[in-house]
Parts: structure tokens; C-alpha cells; sequence
């Protein structure tokens, strides 16, 4: 019985450190994709600076 007690911690630790590690994945995602946004809207601001010279 100690053991299926002992498991079900580890069970529910792991399942604890996933949705943390989610969580960070999803974070890490979202400012991805705002460095990428923000990439290509400076790419447009040097090309239209290129332009005007």
C-alpha cells in the first residue's frame, strides 16, 4: 500500500512540473511571436527609411 501511495506523489509531482513547464512554453511562445512581430515591423521602418533616401 506504501507503494501506491508513493507513486501517486511522484503521479501527481510530475503532472505538477508539466503543467509548470507548459505554462513556460506557452510564455516562451507568446514572446516569440512578438519579437517576430516586432522584427518585421522595424524591417518595414528600415526599408521605408531606405526608400526615402
Amino acid at each position: 500500500m506504501n507503494d501506491n501511495v508513493d507513486m501517486n506523489q511522484v503521479a501527481q509531482s510530475l503532472v505538477q512540473k508539466l503543467a509548470s513547464a507548459e505554462y513556460t512554453a506557452s510564455a516562451w511562445e507568446a514572446k516569440a511571436k512578438q519579437l517576430m512581430q516586432d522584427n518585421q515591423q522595424l524591417k518595414q521602418q528600415l526599408d521605408n527609411k531606405k526608400g526615402d533616401k
